[in-house]
């Protein structure tokens, strides 16, 4: 499983300036320097009309000189850089590239091109532009260079959902600079806005804070430029998203005994038998699931103590088989003047609503991979919980250490990514989603808030990827609120929290298992892989007709989906007739008894029916011998 991060690389920006003191000024001249010498503004501007997905980023670099007595010479240059999204492939950041630089313009004040070089660094490193100074700045004659391209990497976009993310200023940015030789001081602004169209949906959230304009029909969010210091600033418009996925598993031959040329007359010679989970349904995002096709038609389904969809699939052992699910999901979240805070409250109050539900004891017990009883642990936790007094609180502080003691492995992500459990990936232990989320849970549960593993897919788009893979997070239980999803592998302190319609929820666990794909067979199968199980998911831009498709109570014959605990005596016989070798046994013996049966009967009918035949026809010669012969 890996989380792939769409975040904005840290902005590298390099600053090449010449302070040049006049040669007629004396060494021993007085220099009555202002507040403010030079101020260099670099102001960044990411435009969005609505129905693109892409953005065009704007930045305006100008200088000023605000000191009379100084000026800047026509040498030197100025470096922009233009990063590649982290975490994606070659190919796609050398076509992001070719993209951006199609569409790349650096002009003057007045409009007028200005000459720039291109220098293309290793994949990952992103593209510097360089500028010659073209011009001498003085305080009368400002320098000015104005540089835009077009680029998809801020803009995510599904349906009438939009992202939009900005680029994060690094922990070292300098925002006043000292010259002790000249006495000068130069301030450099770093403005960052989001400017969108007024068509576009209504806001769902956004971080950091910001500052709202609005202009002949254009909103404007400008972000302070401090709270950009490794925080990508981040707005979400659209408050629903529809997602298509199909489920596919090419299920392997497992029985070389039986000939095709028998089980087609007869299947159940050679049956395996397939528990998987479809996609469920989900009260915090109105998760919602419709169905264009399921095949071969399941033999039952039903809902799990957590509310997770499993189905019973038959398919043929003795051959390759496909079991093939297409359907359509649903998913939305509250604009943000809507958004409900019922999950924070303070702790007190907290602990007493759930310290006598019986429901919640299983959120809280240890196990192999969450080591709630682990000394270490419990050591952790008590010192993260001290001293706060909402749950909230806890929960960031919990999110935060995380971030701080793992580090995401992106080697592990292409390996076989053996899970490690929490207290090795506290302890330096190779981590991805898995770990962020078994860590997060091993803590929930030692400061006794209940808490389970929430598995799905994200980073989810209109296109889907080659090769999708799952990903993991955390549900924490709230009374009055229901389960809170939390994603602890989001590294930043806008911290994944609540509502989030980029992910799909598949299954949950309040255990180690993080699988329920089953097998009943006859056969010897030691293992059972995923391998041949494909789930592809990806975002629907056209309009779907929800209302036509069909929903998981349309394939059960009762039309209504059965709770676990409510046993299918039916199917649980066929499956253990079909799938055991018992159970074989019986299939194959009893048309042979039945035949048997069958032919004593007859036989027995046979035999009843010349014996009466012949105790009549020696009644028939008892009366010619008694009869009187006339004379």
């Amino acid at each position: 499983m890996i989380y792939i991060m769409y975040m904005e690389k840290r902005l590298k920006n390099i600053f090449f300036f010449v302070i040049l003191l006049s040669s007629f000024f004396s060494l021993t001249s007085t220099v009555n320097a202002q507040e403010e010498d030079f101020i260099i503004d670099t102001n960044t501007v990411v435009n969005y009309s609505t129905g693109d997905n892409f953005a065009t980023v704007t930045t305006d670099y100008i200088r000023n000189v605000k000191n009379s007595e100084y000026y800047f010479p026509a040498t030197g240059e100025k470096i922009f850089h233009i990063p590649d999204i982290p975490d994606t492939s070659e190919d796609e950041i050398r076509a992001e590239r070719k993209y951006k630089l199609e569409s790349l313009t650096v002009k003057d004040s007045r409009g007028k091109d200005i000459d720039y070089s291109i220098e293309e660094n290793e994949i990952g490193e992103g593209i510097y532009i360089t500028v010659p100074n073209y011009k001498t700045t003085t305080s009368s004659s400002p320098y000015h260079i104005i540089l835009e391209y077009k680029t998809h990497d801020y803009i995510l976009k599904i349906g009438d959902f939009v992202n939009i993310i900005g680029p994060s200023l690094p922990k070292d940015t300098v925002f006043e600079s000292s010259d002790e030789e000249t006495g000068t001081l130069t301030v450099f602004n770093y403005n960052f806005t989001i400017a969108v169209d007024e068509n576009i949906p209504p806001l769902s959230k956004a971080y950091p804070k910001y500052a709202k304009t609005e202009e002949n029909g254009k909103q404007y969010f400008k972000f302070n430029q401090t709270d950009r210091i490794e925080n990508s600033p981040s707005l979400e418009f659209g408050t629903s998203v529809l997602y298509k996925f199909t489920l596919q598993y090419t299920t392997p031959q497992t029985d070389n005994f039986v000939p095709e040329k028998y089980s087609s007359f007869f299947n159940a010679l050679s049956t395996n038998v397939y528990e998987i989970s479809l996609p469920r349904e989900f009260e915090e995002t109105n998760q919602r699931v419709y169905l264009e096709s399921i095949s071969p038609t399941p033999k039952d389904i039903y809902k799990d103590e957590e509310g997770n969809i499993l189905a019973l699939f038959e398919v043929p052992a003795n051959k390759e088989s496909k079991i093939e699910v297409i359907g359509y999901i649903s998913v939305e979240q509250d604009s943000i003047e809507e958004q409900s805070k019922t999950f924070d409250m303070p702790l007190e109050e907290y602990f007493n609503k759930i310290k006598d539900s019986d429901y919640i004891g299983r959120y809280l017990s240890a196990t192999k991979y969450w080591e709630t009883n682990d000394e270490y642990i419990k050591q952790e936790a008590e010192t993260l919980i001290k001293d706060h007094g909402t749950l909230l609180d806890v929960i960031k502080t919990d999110y935060k250490y995380i971030n701080d003691k793992l580090e995401y492995d992106q080697n592990k992500t292409t390996s076989e990514n053996t899970r490690i459990g929490a207290k090795a990936a506290l302890l330096g232990g190779p981590s991805v989603c898995m770990e962020y989320a078994d860590v997060m849970i091993s803590l929930l549960r030692a400061q006794g808030i209940p808490s389970r593993a929430a598995l799905g897919y994200a980073n989810l788009r209109e296109i889907a990827p080659d090769n999708q893979v799952r990903h993991q997070w955390v549900q924490i239980w709230v009374p009055d609120y229901g389960w809170l999803s939390v994603d602890p592998t989001f590294e930043s302190e806008n911290i994944k929290i609540g509502q989030m319609v980029d992910r799909i929820l598949w299954e949950v666990f309040n255990n180690d298992s993080l699988s329920n794909i089953k097998i009943y067979s006859a056969n010897d199968i030691v293992d059972l892989t995923t391998e041949g199980f494909v789930v592809n998911i990806y975002g629907m831009a056209d309009k779907i007709d929800l209302e036509s498709l069909k929903i998981y109570s349309d394939y059960t014959p009762s039309g209504e989906i059965r709770e676990s605990q409510d046993p299918n005596i039916s199917s649980l016989v066929g499956t253990v007739l079909k799938t055991t070798t018992l159970g074989k046994a019986i299939l194959i013996t009893l048309p042979v008894f039945l035949i048997l049966i069958a032919l004593i009967a007859v036989i027995s009918l046979v035999s009843s029916l010349i014996k009466k035949q012949k105790r009549k026809k020696r009644g028939k010669n008892r009366e010619r011998g008694n009869a009187t012969i006339p004379i």
